[in-house]
């Protein structure tokens, strides 16, 4: 059983999306790190209670799986308002080379929801940002900043990876 704080106001989500790739070697392809999940088990994975007055969702999806995302961000009870794109780096400030079938993925794309009223906490927040690689589907430390400079607490994270002052967080490799 999941603990939630009462009365979420963010919910950050980066689902455990069922890629169907048999990339070869150790540590290619998100199976290889960690169990994946239907779509439909990630539409009906159970949610805390928002705030009456209204909830914000980061929402991660993979590129191709768009309308997946969509489908959850609704299922959630979220309508989709905008997004945040993360533009991979290397170490040394490079354009990280990353994986695709068709293009070399460079970015990641967060969709932002919202359920009720929200009104950011500032203005000046940019949607795309770059910030390096960490370990295989970790969110940079500069994701977790644009989510606290928008939102109020209490804040969950999904599926997290690690603990990030000012939200609670569930996951699997915690």
């Amino acid at each position: 059983m999941i603990v939630y704080p009462e009365g979420v106001r963010a919910l950050v989500a980066d689902p455990p999306w069922p890629f169907e790739d048999a990339l070869p070697g150790p540590g290619r392809g998100a199976a290889k790190h960690y169990d994946l999940m239907t779509v439909e088990q990630i539409k009906a994975f159970p949610m805390p209670t928002f705030d009456p007055a209204g909830a914000w969702l980061f929402l991660w999806r993979v590129a191709s799986m768009q309308q997946e995302a969509l489908d959850v961000l609704a299922a959630w009870g979220f309508t989709l308002k905008s997004e945040l794109v993360w533009v991979k780096t290397t170490q040394h400030d490079k354009l990280a080379f990353g994986m695709g079938r068709y293009v070399r993925n460079t970015h990641e794309v967060c969709l932002i929801g919202t359920r009720g009223r929200v009104r950011p906490a500032v203005r000046n927040v940019r949607s795309v940002f770059m910030a390096p690689l960490g370990s295989h589907s970790q969110k940079p430390d500069e994701f977790y900043d644009v989510v606290r400079a928008l939102t109020p607490e209490p804040r969950v994270e999904l599926f997290a990876r690690q603990v990030q002052p000012g939200f609670y967080a569930h996951g699997l490799e915690l």
